[in-house]
């Protein structure tokens, strides 16, 4: 059994290093997150153009109501891919965060060529849970968000250490199992950062419809706001990478060699 290391920082040098590693690398982690943009602003472009072209005062909901099944399942696997590119640029910015910290440099490619199938797992199960939690009616959100709360340790041992999502669950569970306090300080602040900046964006898209209408050019804005909103998640993502080395730290652990390639 590894014996316990003294050392390790505390709370507020935790969310003092992440910050310094995001804002020394800024240029990196958010062409990072504007990869989703890209996904997602073609996935647009295909449904206005080739699947849900609206006709002149035809709402979004008569148009679904109208449209043939194919069309929705379409629609849900554009959806799905292009969710699948924010849980590959989210699992970047950790692999990134990794190799900036332990001294090596890396650039947007790199980081996005080194990202598995496999350790996208693990944002995978917590969608599915909450798919599985919905019937829960009003419960659905406190389960779906105790899970995610139960998972968010393991998202650097799956991505820097390769693993599955079950093994970087236990391995992520035996590292975090002296800092839940602070792992919870942490959840809970991302979360509070979530609301907040939905809450902002929603508040800025409906006041500039007011004052100017459907104007050509407060249309990128929505998408220029979901990538501001989605450098939430990754600062989350970082601060967890930051976390993840501390407890290998006060464990006693060697710190990481190049990133182990997942496990087969």
């Amino acid at each position: 059994m590894t014996e316990a290391h003294p050392s390790g920082i505390g709370t507020v040098e935790l969310f003092r290093e992440s910050w310094r590693l995001l804002r020394g690398h800024a240029r990196m982690f958010v062409l990072l997150m504007g990869v989703p943009i890209l996904a997602q602003l073609l996935a647009v472009i295909v449904m206005a153009i080739l699947i849900l072209p609206l006709r002149p005062g035809e709402s979004l909901r008569d148009a679904w109501l109208a449209m043939d099944e194919w069309v929705k399942v379409v629609i849900a696997v554009l959806f799905l891919a292009t969710l699948a590119v924010v849980y590959r640029a989210l699992a970047a910015s950790v692999f990134a965060a990794g190799e900036i910290r332990s001294g090596r440099s890396v650039s947007v490619w790199q980081a996005l060529r080194q990202v598995r199938r496999k350790q996208l797992r693990l944002f995978w199960l917590i969608l599915l849970a909450g798919f599985v939690a919905a019937p829960a009616g009003r419960l659905a959100p406190v389960i779906a968000l105790a899970f995610a709360f139960f998972c968010a340790p393991a998202f650097p041992v799956a991505i820097l250490e390769g693993l599955g999502a079950f093994k970087s669950l236990e391995r992520g569970g035996q590292l975090a199992s002296d800092g839940q306090g602070r792992l919870a300080l942490v959840f809970f602040l991302y979360l509070a950062l979530v609301a907040a900046g939905v809450t902002a964006f929603l508040y800025t898209v409906m006041g500039l419809q007011d004052l100017v209408g459907n104007a050509w050019y407060i249309r990128p804005f929505p998408l220029l706001g979901f990538w501001g909103i989605l450098l939430i998640p990754q600062w989350f993502m970082v601060v967890l990478t930051v976390n993840y080395f501390d407890q290998r730290l006060r464990k006693g652990e060697s710190p990481l060699g190049t990133p182990a390639q997942p496990q087969t």
